[in-house]
C-alpha cells in the first residue's frame, strides 16, 4: 500500500516539474525583443499575405490609424510567414491579430481577428490613461 501511494506522490511530482520547466521555457519565449518594441506604445500587426481579412480590412484600417497617430504610436507590421519566430514568441494562433505592447514589453492588450478603429482608439485612450 505505501508502496503505491509513494509511486502515485513521485509521478505527480514528476509531472509538477515536467509542468513548471515547459511554463519557463514558454515565458522565456515570450519575451519580446528589443526590436518589437519602440517608444512608449507599439501596436504590433500579425498578419500573413495570403488572409483576405488581413489585406482588405485590417491592414486599411491600420494605415489609417498609423498615419492619425503619426509620432504617438508605432504601428509595426509583422508577416507571421516571414518571421514565426514572432508569433512564437507573441502566441499568436490568428490572423490578423493586434497586440498593444508598452515601453517595457508587457502585453497589454490583444485583439484577434479584425478590430475596428473605434476599437482601437478606445484601447489607445484607455493605455494612455494608465488603464
Amino acid at each position: 500500500m505505501i508502496e503505491r501511494l509513494l509511486l502515485a506522490v513521485g509521478i505527480l511530482l514528476a509531472l509538477w516539474i515536467g509542468w513548471c520547466l515547459i511554463a519557463c521555457a514558454q515565458r522565456r519565449l515570450a519575451r519580446p525583443r528589443a526590436t518589437d518594441v519602440e517608444g512608449p506604445l507599439t501596436l504590433l500587426y500579425f498578419h500573413t499575405p495570403t488572409c483576405g481579412p488581413c489585406r482588405l480590412i485590417q491592414t486599411p484600417i491600420l494605415e489609417a490609424m498609423a498615419a492619425e497617430w503619426k509620432e504617438k504610436v508605432n504601428v509595426r507590421p509583422v508577416d507571421v510567414t516571414a518571421d514565426p519566430e514572432a508569433a512564437a514568441r507573441y502566441r499568436v494562433w490568428t490572423v490578423p491579430t493586434t497586440m498593444w505592447v508598452d515601453a517595457s514589453g508587457i502585453v497589454r492588450a490583444v485583439n484577434n481577428g479584425v478590430v475596428s478603429a473605434e476599437d482601437l482608439r478606445r484601447q489607445w485612450r484607455q493605455l494612455q490613461h494608465g488603464g
